[in-house]
């Protein structure tokens, strides 16, 4: 565990000690929900003091599901909660200044069983295609934009296709009535653990359509006010999340304490989660690459799904990534 032992050693060389720190520390709110993946990093941050070593201390607050943290971050009841960047740009152009920095590039695919002859998007036709989000999701608008571009198929018409939430279509595969099914990574890992397979990842559409890789939609999200006025404690979480990050890129042992965070009964559930979820970690690439990568996906989405797909927009407002240093990437 050279990685462990390496970061064990870096915090042991830090001037202050641990109590004196805190007490100078900064309050970050992060909030979490039930198994999602911040929590995941949350716990890892707290039982390794890394919150502390990065001058800042880390609360966290459960939320019902990602809308609650939404109106948790507008209300001032959270500082930092996880989200996407295009809900930040929405939120720039109406005049709410909120900011993004990417926590995962983790990306879902289509799903089908493992004896399925689909392989590619060309075999998609005249298939029962259950998507995952709806109409206007980024996922399935990028899989649309493939699928055109390298077979000439206009998914939408030429698929027999049904929007539904991720479990209820996780089901109706498992029970043959979908024969693929686009759905988020986390479902995907429950449907690769119980058998299926996945036959066209959402990143190898990105791939097709030239948009550059890895593509980093979620993010943590704040306001740029707090951000501004607490420049030391936004920072210092985002490099105690890094930190945490790569204690999960390579430490059994830690994977093994998050364990009960998963809801992961099953150890094939359980190692699809750890890889799906480590094959995601986001690198820090800048903002202004961010920026560009962004607005390359903003083309696409508009192309494909009009202002419906963007929440009206048709570029996107400056400010949205936040430009910080971790020199551990």
């Amino acid at each position: 565990m050279p990685g462990r032992r390496l970061l064990a050693a870096s915090l042991a060389a830090l001037l202050l000690p641990r109590a004196a720190r805190a007490a100078a520390a900064a309050a970050v709110r992060l909030g979490t929900v039930q198994y999602g993946t911040a929590q995941w990093v949350a716990d890892v941050i707290r039982r390794h003091a890394l919150d502390t070593a990065h001058g800042i201390a880390l609360q966290t607050t459960m939320l019902a599901n990602n809308d609650a943290g939404r109106v948790a971050l507008m209300a001032g009841a959270a500082d930092i909660v996880v989200a996407d960047w295009m809900f930040v740009a929405t939120q720039r152009a109406g005049g709410m200044k909120l900011c993004f920095a990417p926590f995962s590039a983790a990306l879902g695919g289509i799903m089908v069983p493992a004896a399925s002859a689909i392989a590619t998007l060309a075999d998609l036709r005249g298939k029962r295609l259950g998507v995952a989000g709806g109409p206007a999701d980024k996922s399935w608008l990028l899989v649309q934009a493939a699928a055109q571009a390298s077979a000439g198929l206009d998914l939408a018409h030429d698929a027999i296709v049904a929007f539904a939430a991720p479990p209820l279509l996780g089901a109706k595969l498992q029970q043959g009535e979908l024969d693929a099914v686009l759905t988020f990574w986390p479902f995907a890992a429950r449907l690769e653990a119980a058998g299926f397979r996945e036959a066209i990842p959402v990143a190898a559409c990105a791939s097709l359509l030239d948009l550059p890789l890895p593509l980093s939609l979620v993010g943590y999200v704040f306001r740029e006010e707090f951000a501004v006025a607490n420049r030391s404690g936004i920072d210092g979480f985002l490099r105690a999340a890094a930190d945490a990050e790569r204690l999960l890129a390579h430490d059994d042992a830690e994977w093994a304490a998050l364990r009960p965070l998963l809801d992961a009964p099953d150890d094939a559930l359980f190692a699809a989660l750890r890889r799906r979820f480590v094959a995601g970690i986001a690198p820090h690439t800048g903002a202004a690459l961010q920026q560009d990568t962004a607005e390359k996906v903003l083309a696409v989405l508009l192309r494909e799904g009009g202002v419906r797909a963007t929440a009206g927009l048709t570029s996107l407002p400056d400010g949205i990534f936040w430009d910080w240093t971790d020199g551990g990437r």
